[in-house]
């Protein structure tokens, strides 16, 4: 079985470290994307650095795959799925640090910033005008930001708080003549449903979230191999199915599926 060789990157030290502030490292991702950043927190929507892969690397992502309206976490995992991906189908060894970037905290994502902009530096030496085009970075700087987690709320996880009686009732001196009003009883009916409809959606969040959190764990299992040099093919490939999106072919991972653990179709119930 052919083994994949991975090229390295670039090594982060004290030495090669940009010494630039977070308003410098702002100043070149905003000049760099068309981008309106105000804090570095925000890169964690992963849109910014999917645009500076796409302009190492043309195609190695897609500009109109990126979603670049992200504010919600699903849509930030998205994004930085894309961008480990593009690693992946680079050739790259770099894993990139999904579960710590998409908390939003600003040392995380300023340290993934330095070590990104030393990589980009390096592999646009010798390129010219690597700028997001302004037509196509257009909807990123009307792009809504990032919700701010309040707490240790999870972002994209926020409860909706339920109406309130008075919001269903129809406000004084708006009704007009004829105008039929609602009944006790059916105010009653549609806060009940309204209830009902709130407890399902919290399940499903807290179902997403048990979800994406095994998946979490597996990734870092799968990449903790690969940095030990333990089935490394192996997991590369689990890696590809994890990081697979919409736009994968189904027969693609299909295939890959198949060749990880022969007999198991994606299909089967287990």
């Amino acid at each position: 079985m052919h083994k994949t060789e991975f090229k390295p990157t670039v090594a982060l030290t004290s030495a090669t470290v940009d010494k630039m502030s977070r308003h410098d490292m702002l100043e070149w991702v905003n000049s760099t994307v068309h981008g309106q950043h105000k804090k570095i927190e925000e890169l964690c929507s992963g849109v910014a650095y999917c645009q500076m892969m796409e302009l190492l690397f043309p195609n190695c992502i897609g500009l109109k795959r990126i979603k670049t309206t992200a504010k919600l976490e699903h849509e930030f995992l998205y994004n930085l799925k894309l961008f480990q991906a593009a690693f992946i189908k680079l050739n790259f060894d770099k894993s990139v640090p999904i579960d710590r970037l998409i908390k939003g905290k600003f040392q995380d994502n300023f340290e993934f910033l330095q070590w990104f902009k030393k990589f980009f530096d390096t592999h646009s030496a010798g390129k010219e005008n690597l700028r997001v085009p302004a037509a196509m970075a257009a909807a990123a700087q009307n792009a809504p930001k990032p919700i701010k987690k309040p707490g240790n709320q999870t972002l994209g996880t926020a409860k909706t708080p339920a109406a309130k009686p008075d919001m269903l009732k129809t406000p004084k001196g708006t009704q007009q003549h004829g105008e039929r009003q609602v009944s006790p009883s059916t105010i009653r009916t549609l806060q009940e449903t309204q209830e009902q409809l709130a407890e399902q959606i919290l399940g499903v969040e807290h179902e997403r979230d048990t979800y994406y959190k095994k998946l979490a764990e597996i990734e870092v299992i799968l990449n903790e191999s690969v940095q030990n040099n333990i089935y490394v093919e192996w997991c590369n490939r689990a890696l590809t199915i994890l990081y697979a999106t919409d736009d994968t072919p189904p027969t693609a991972v299909d295939d890959l599926a198949e060749e990880i653990m022969p007999g198991l179709s994606l299909e089967t119930d287990i």
